[in-house]
Formats: C-alpha cells, structure tokens, sequence
C-alpha cells in the first residue's frame, strides 16, 4: 500500500469513527472542576400542555431527560426536569411556580419523584446545559433517581407526566410532544 493510500485509509477510518460517534444517543463531558463524568441523552422527552383560557397555540413545556454523574465509579442516577413555556406569563397568564413533585404512572402505579433545583441536587462546574431545549428554559429542576427507576420508566410506555406544585391544589399534567426513546437509548448506553 502506498503511503498516500495509507493517509486515505486512515482518514477514512476517522471520519467512519467520527460518524458513527455523533450518532450515538448519550453524551459524554467531564467535569473537571467537579471530578466528574456527566451522561446524558443526546435529547429530554418533552412533555407539552395547552391552556385555551390563554392561548390555542403557546403551551407550557416539560422537558424530562435522564443523566448520570461518575466520581470515579460512584455513579449516581438523576432526572433533569427542564421548565420552560411560550405563554406571557405574568401578563397574560398567571405566574406559575416550579413543580415540587413528579409524577409518572408505570403499569398502574404511580411512581413518585421529589424535584428540588437542580443545583441543590448536583453541584456542576460545567456551563454548558444538560440538554439544549427548543424553548428558553424558566428553570432547571432534577430528582434523584435508582437505576431501577430508570429501568421501570425506559420499560414503560410513558405517555404523560403530572407535575405539583407547593402553591397548586391541582395536579398539572403534560403530555408526551417528541422524543419517547430517549430512556431506552440512555439505559441501553450507560448499563453496558
């Protein structure tokens, strides 16, 4: 083999790498700062919900996304729970204010996560997002979760989520707008 196809053979190679890299559904950063690897899904479920009172087409988003933080193999299990909407709230709508608990029904039965911001949840050095969202994000919350959890709801066909809120006296539900693989993709990844 000549060395000018032995080039061509190594780039080839590198970008067949490359390639089938960017299409793998988790993400990979170290936090260095922090000591740290954070796994996330390439993309969150999103969860969507509509208030004609207000407006027939903007909507409160839920943006729901697994992610993994490694300390030298002491890995622990989170939901990112990302609040975002396109209503004016404040204007035109009422303020609401950021869900306390979630909940998600798995074969009948509810399976219930306390949400706290996610920086009491996990401290990270890292600037970027978790997950980039198609709507600004109001906040970021998260739960910590087992990986058992995670298993019941990738297993599970989850089509909505329910969220409270500390002022609320009535649950709000969301239902499932894109990305229903993420959790089974996520789980595929991280337990190999």
């Amino acid at each position: 083999m000549t060395q000018t196809a032995r080039r061509f053979h190594g780039l080839l190679l590198a970008s067949a790498s490359l390639a089938a890299c960017s299409g793998t559904p988790i993400v990979e950063r170290l936090d260095e700062r922090a000591g740290m690897t954070l796994t996330s899904a390439r993309e969150p479920l999103v969860f969507a919900r509509t208030d004609p009172r207000y407006s027939r087409s903007a909507r409160d988003y839920l943006y729901v996304g697994p992610f993994e933080t490694n300390r030298q193999g002491a890995r622990e299990y989170h939901l990112w729970v990302g609040v975002a909407t396109t209503l004016d709230r404040g204007f035109v709508a009422t303020p609401e204010e950021l869900p306390q608990t979630l909940y998600v029904t798995v074969d009948g039965e509810p399976i219930e996560l306390e949400l706290k911001p996610l920086d009491e949840v996990v401290r990270l050095t890292i600037e970027a997002p978790i997950y980039a969202t198609a709507v600004r994000l109001k906040a970021a919350v998260a739960a910590r979760v087992t990986l058992q959890q995670l298993q019941l709801l990738a297993a599970a066909a989850i089509d909505e989520v329910t969220v409270a809120t500390p002022g609320e006296r009535s649950l709000r539900t969301y239902l499932l707008w894109t990305g229903g693989e993420a959790l089974p993709e996520f789980l595929a990844a991280v337990e190999r």
